[in-house]
C-alpha cells in the first residue's frame, strides 16, 4: 500500500514540546505471538507532540501503509527514521523514512530494503564514525543481516546474511509458542560500547547470548562465542534484550520468560582481546561477560497463590544512569531497580529489590523515556493504550499522571526532542542510550 499521512487539526502548545513515536499492529495473523487488543484500522505510524512540563500528549498524524510496524530507530545525526516490520510468513523489510523537523510530522518513504528474514525485530546502527553499517535481526528465523547506508543515510541492499546456528523448525504460531526454546532465536543485536566491534545477540531459544565480531570494512560478521545468560540448569529463560551500564562496567540482560534480569561485569580489556585474537582465541569470549547477580522483576509470591503468568518486554538504564527499569506483561507493571555502586572501585553494579508500578493497562510491550528523562510512556498492547507516567530521577518511582490515551495494539514508542541541543538539525538532539536502543 502506499504510504499517507492522515493530519489531525490541534492547538498551538506553547510550552516545550517533544515528538513522540508510537507503532501499531494491524495484523496479527503474520506475527510470531498473539496479541489481545485491536488491530490498527487507521494508521500504523503515530505521531505525538509531547508537552515536557505536563506530559500531555497531542496526536497530530498517523501513517498508513506500513505493515506491522515494530521497532523504531532515528539515524544519530540525520532526520532519517528507519522502521522494521514484523511477519513471520515473508521477509521483514527495513523502511528508511525521511522527517523534516521544521514542517511537523511530515514522513515521505525515502527507501526500502529486505531484512532477508522473518520477523524483524531489532535494528542496530554502527558509529557514523565508521563506515556505516545497518544490523537487523530477525526473531522467527534467527537470521541476522548486514546492510550498508549510503552518505544520504537510505539504506543499500544486504552485504551478509548469517543463518542461524540451527535449522528452525517451527510450522506455525501454534507449534511455535508450545515450546519457544525448541529451536534459536534472535531478539536484539548491540555493539559493545567500547569499540563497536563486538556484536551481542540475546537469543531467547538457547538460553545464550551470542557473541559475533563484526568486520568495519566488510560488514561481515564471524562468530566469537557463545555466554549463557544465567546459571546452567535454572532456566528457561528466554534472554530478550541486552543493555549497557553508562559505566561501560556492566551489561544488564533481561530474561523475557524467567522475568529475570541479569547483571554482567564487562571487561573492556577481554573485549579489546577478543577483537585482535584469531580463531583459537575465541574460547575466551566467557571473559567479556562474567555473570555476577540475577534478580527478578516481580515480587514475591505470597504461600498459598499462585504465581501470575508474566513475560518481560523492554529494559532501559534511566537517563542518569541510577536506575534499571523492566516491563513486565502480566504483571502489568513496570519493575525500577535502583543501581548500587561501589564508589572508588572497579567492581560492576548490582541491582536493588526493584520496586513496582502498575501501567494502568494491559501487556506493556515497551516504554519510553520522555522530557529529558523526566517522563515514561507505557504502550499497554494488549488494552490499546497509552499511559503517561512522571519519573522522579532521584527516587525512580513512577507517578501516574492520569493521561490515557487510546491506540491500537501500540508496541513500539520512540521519542524526537524539540528542545535546542547539537547536531545537524537546528534544535533538534537525537537521545541515545550506550546500546543505542530507544
Amino acid at each position: 500500500l502506499p504510504l499517507s499521512l492522515l493530519l489531525t487539526p490541534h492547538m498551538q502548545v506553547e510550552h516545550p514540546q517533544e515528538l513522540v513515536w508510537v507503532a501499531s499492529y494491524n495484523d496479527f495473523s503474520t506475527l510470531a505471538h498473539a496479541p489481545k487488543g485491536s488491530e490498527a484500522k487507521h494508521g500504523t505510524l503515530h505521531a505525538y507532540r509531547m508537552c515536557t512540563q505536563t506530559g500531555e500528549l497531542i496526536h497530530e498524524a498517523s501513517l498508513d501503509g506500513l505493515h506491522n510496524p515494530a521497532f523504531l530507530r532515528h539515524h544519530p545525526s540525520k532526520p532519517l527514521i528507519y522502521v522494521a516490520t514484523e511477519t513471520i510468513t515473508e521477509p521483514g523489510d527495513i523502511i528508511t523514512l525521511a522527517y523534516d523537523p521544521t514542517a511537523g510530522p511530515s514522513l515521505r518513504q525515502t527507501g526500502v530494503q529486505s531484512a532477508h528474514g522473518a520477523s524483524t525485530c531489532y535494528l542496530t546502527l554502527t558509529s557514523p564514525t565508521d563506515k556505516q553499517w545497518m544490523l537487523a535481526v530477525n526473531y522467527w528465523d534467527s537470521v541476522i543481516s548486514v546492510l550498508p547506508t549510503k552518505p544520504c543515510g537510505t539504506l543499500e541492499p544486504v552485504a551478509c546474511v548469517l543463518p542461524p546456528p540451527m535449522p528452525v523448525r517451527a510450522r506455525g504460531i501454534e507449534d511455535h509458542l508450545r515450546d519457544r526454546q525448541s529451536e534459536p532465536h534472535a531478539h536484539a543485536v548491540v555493539l559493545d560500547p567500547s569499540f563497536g566491534r563486538i556484536a551481542f545477540v540475546p537469543d531467547l531459544g538457547t538460553d545464550m547470548v551470542r557473541l559475533y565480531l563484526l568486520d568495519p570494512a566488510s560488514g561481515s560478521l564471524s562468530h566469537a562465542g557463545t555466554i549463557p545468560c544465567a546459571p546452567t540448569g535454572t532456566g528457561p529463560h528466554g534472554p530478550r534484550y541486552i543493555e549497557f551500564d553508562p559505566s561501560r562496567t556492566a551489561a544488564y540482560v533481561v530474561n523475557e520468560l524467567s522475568s529475570t534480569v541479569s547483571v554482567f561485569r564487562f571487561c573492556q580489556a577481554s573485549a579489546g582481546a577478543l577483537i585482535h585474537a584469531d580463531a583459537s582465541g575465541r574460547s575466551k569470549a566467557a571473559e567479556v561477560l562474567q555473570l555476577v547477580q540475577v534478580v527478578s522483576t516481580l515480587e514475591p509470591v505470597q504461600p498459598g497463590l499462585a504465581p501470575r503468568k508474566n513475560t518481560c518486554g523492554r529494559i532501559a538504564v534511566a537517563p542518569n544512569g541510577k536506575f534499571v527499569l523492566v516491563s513486565n506483561r502480566g504483571d502489568d507493571s513496570i519493575a525500577c531497580f535502583a543501581i548500587e555502586r561501589e564508589a572508588g572501585t572497579t567492581l560492576p553494579p548490582r541491582l536493588r529489590t526493584p520496586t513496582l508500578t502498575k501501567t494502568g493497562g494491559a501487556t506493556p510491550r515497551h516504554f519510553q523515556f520522555a522530557g529529558n528523562g523526566s517522563f515514561v510512556i507505557a504502550a499497554n498492547q494488549d488494552s490499546d493504550s497509552l499511559a503517561v507516567f512522571k519519573f522522579c530521577p532521584e527516587t525512580g518511582q513512577l507517578h501516574s499522571t492520569g493521561k490515557l490515551y487510546e491506540v491500537a495494539s501500540p508496541n513500539f514508542v520512540a521519542t524526537f526532542s524539540s528542545r535546542e541541543g547539537v547536531g545537524p538539525l537546528p534544535g533538534i538532539p537525537i537521545p541515545t542510550s550506550i546500546s543505542g536502543e530507544f
